[in-house]
């Protein structure tokens, strides 16, 4: 397409579905265009030559793919795409520059809409992550800057100003910060991408490419999440008295403010209402859609609340903690108790990050064990036949005459809407359209006829769920006009009614009707199933003899659908995991950095300690005591915020308390989230008491 300045191709989108129209969903086929259009477009003013293309199998007569045009020298190519739009209908569109490659690379239009819904998705995650993330290392700062910021105050400093140096702190090291972050975060882009075309999110022959607006977006939402996160804590800085200067131990004050406490209502009640929403409304695989955000909100809920959750966790673990450390373990307790307000800073990050994995990756496995039962359910063929070129006249009635099959059908899939009577799609996202042949159609779909005969499943008619029918009002005899896959209208007759699975979203029609509107334009397999006193493998053995007597016939079992369903999920699941793994990498940073600057803080403590007695290992094996409270703590918060959703999806979906996955999963956050909880406070006390307990108890804390 390098050559033609303006391309003329099929619309693949489907503007009148009812969704969002900014995001209109993209037809599963090629849209083809009036092969006569290259006429009127060589007589437009200002074009030197036009070229017809077809890319895909064999357009059917007087259509083709696309139409390339070349403008005349001296031309002004806006000019003349203007022209050209003023000759085409809602079925057709002009591409210029880079979007010419859509015409030729039909999936580059869903994959660039997939891929962009993953950045959104992501970023909005980061962002509430990431925001979480500073407020509680801004809060953990003001606690441990107290005194310093008291000092302001009794000199003369106004809560303003305490809130203006914190803000402007922030702003200062987000600006750095960011700036730093741009070449890693381009390298870091073109590597999940690159993922993502292996994966076959993105198509193939889309390319990565970065321009400067994302770049100063990326920039812009990270120095925003920032200063919010300043805007928190400077809340706190107001609240600093001078008197506060004079104190000799930093003490925390009320345990949790009214502001932070209606926020963690406020999101709790969010998670709550996505998690009704979930088990109510949502079905099938929209589940995540709605679950996904509901594990966030309440794990942020949960660890807004920390401070109030610290209190009751450390009443749990006192008893345990003091029976195995003693001495030592009474000191762990009795700072966790003084301190819950940094402990609380600590176990936040700790809640988040053991919530987000368990709770995100169990509710897809979950889901996803759901919907493979589900679609197992519905596939009652025992065999699939394959052509590469279509079934030749009479086969599917030769294979349905044989000995032990019970019935056999063509199959092709596609997507479709319904326009009249005006109708919503799950999602609005289309209607499953499944051809199907009429004579072996009964035997090969999980549907049972309550009005109508599939025999009369032919030419222009079609075969709808009874109570779907029902709320469109229409009757056996009534129209529908449905617009399908390649974005044509076709007015089809209702010919029998079914009753069908719940969320079998799916609408019959004759195989030859649906596969002249689908790309390759043939139906290419035959769903099979036998009688039920026969032995499957006998039969599927039998059947392969007579296929392989016929003329380009293969024969698989029904694991074959079952695969390729598997790896279907398998696909579209690697962008939950990339997910996971970046959220999980967001909080396990928090972690890090709280922790490690919660025990730096504490060097004037621990050089303290150990002048009153207690040896280096000793004030260690406080430190990895309290460790312990804070991983211990924040696992079981966490985990009690995924189970909150995962067991109602669960019972929802598969009638079990237990969502489905491996224990390894969990077994594997825990001790995960446990050692980077210890490592992050042992290596941070450790430095911070390598030096002479004098010098130490001098610092500042």
């Amino acid at each position: 397409m390098a050559s033609a300045d303006v391309v003329v191709a099929g619309n693949q989108e489907y503007r009148a579905s009812g969704g969002d129209p900014d995001e209109p969903p993209i037809l599963p086929e090629r849209v083809r265009i009036d092969a006569g259009l290259e006429n009127t477009l060589s007589a437009l003013p200002g074009v030197r030559e036009t070229t017809s293309y077809v890319f895909e199998g064999e357009a059917p007569t007087g259509t083709v793919d696309a139409i390339g045009v070349v403008a005349a020298p001296g031309t002004d190519v806006d000019e003349l795409q203007k022209r050209i739009d003023a000759e085409l209908d809602d079925r057709a569109v002009t591409l210029v520059g880079d979007q010419r490659g859509q015409a030729e690379l039909r999936d580059a239009k869903a994959s660039g809409v997939t891929v962009m819904a993953l950045a959104g998705v992501f970023t909005a995650f980061a962002l509430l992550v990431s925001v979480f993330g500073v407020s509680s290392m801004l809060a953990l700062s003001i606690t441990q800057r107290q005194r310093d910021l008291a000092l302001l105050r009794a000199i003369g400093a106004t809560s303003r100003q305490l809130r203006r140096l914190i803000f402007r702190e922030t702003l200062m090291l987000s600006l750095i910060a960011t700036a730093l972050a741009v070449l890693p975060g381009q390298l870091l882009g073109r590597f999940m991408f690159d993922l993502l075309v292996d994966r076959g999110i993105a198509a193939e022959g889309v390319v990565f490419h970065q321009g400067w607006i994302p770049t100063a977006a990326a920039m812009a939402v990270a120095v925003v999440a920032a200063l919010a996160g300043a805007l928190g804590a400077g809340r706190r800085v107001s609240r600093i008295k001078p008197t506060q200067a004079l104190a000799e131990v930093s003490v925390d004050g009320r345990l949790i403010g009214a502001g932070r406490l209606l926020l963690a209502v406020i999101v709790l009640g969010g998670g709550i209402g996505l998690t009704i929403v979930t088990i109510a409304v949502m079905s099938g695989p929209l589940t995540p859609a709605t679950g996904a955000p509901a594990v966030i909100l309440l794990a942020i809920g949960a660890a807004l609340l920390a401070p109030v959750l610290t209190k009751i966790t450390t009443f749990v673990w006192q008893w345990p903690v003091r029976a195995v450390g003693g001495v030592t373990g009474q000191l762990a307790v009795l700072n966790a108790r003084g301190r819950s307000g940094r402990l609380a800073a600590v176990m936040a990050p700790v809640i988040l990050l053991t919530a987000v994995s368990t709770g995100l990756l169990y509710l897809q496995t979950t889901s996803d064990e759901a919907d493979r039962r589900a679609f197992a359910d519905n596939l009652v063929a025992d065999a699939v036949l394959t052509t590469e070129a279509g079934f030749d006249a009479g086969v599917v009635e030769r294979v349905n005459d044989l000995p032990g099959v019970a019935g056999a059908s063509e199959y092709i899939d596609s997507l479709g809407f319904i326009e009249d009577p005006e109708d919503s799609s799950p999602s609005n996202e289309g209607w499953n359209l499944q051809g199907v042949s009429s004579v072996g159609a009964e035997a090969t779909t999980p549907v049972k006829i309550t009005a109508g005969s599939f025999a009369d499943l032919r030419d222009d008619t079609i075969a709808i769920d009874e109570q779907h029918a029902e709320r469109l009002g229409v009757d056996l005899g009534d129209t529908i006009t449905l617009r399908l896959g390649d974005n044509r209208a076709l007015d089809v007759q209702v010919a029998a009614l079914f009753s069908a699975p719940d969320d079998y979203d799916t609408l019959l029609l004759p195989a030859d009707t649906l596969a002249a509107h689908t790309t390759a334009g043939v139906a290419t397999r035959m769903l099979v199933s036998f009688d039920e006193d026969t032995d499957p493998a006998r039969m599927e053995t039998e059947l392969t003899d007579w296929a392989s007597a016929q003329d380009g016939l293969t024969v698989s079992g029904r694991d074959v659908l079952l695969g390729e369903f598997d790896d279907q999920k398998r696909t579209a699941n690697f962008a939950i995991y990339i997910m996971v793994v970046m959220i999980a990498g967001y909080s396990a940073i928090t972690v890090i950095n709280t922790l490690a600057s919660s025990m730096t803080a504490r060097r004037r403590e621990f050089g303290m300690q150990r002048l009153a007695g207690s040896t280096r290992g000793q004030v260690m094996h406080m430190v990895g005591l309290e460790g312990v409270i804070v991983a211990l703590s924040g696992v079981v918060l966490g985990t009690a915020a995924a189970v909150a959703i995962l067991v109602p999806v669960s019972v929802k979906r598969l009638d079990s308390l237990l969502p489905v996955g491996s224990p390894w999963i969990y077994v594997t956050t825990v001790a995960l989230t446990v050692l980077l909880t210890l490592l992050a406070m042992l290596l941070p006390a450790w430095r911070a008491t390598r030096g002479r307990p004098a010098e130490a108890a001098l610092a500042v804390e």
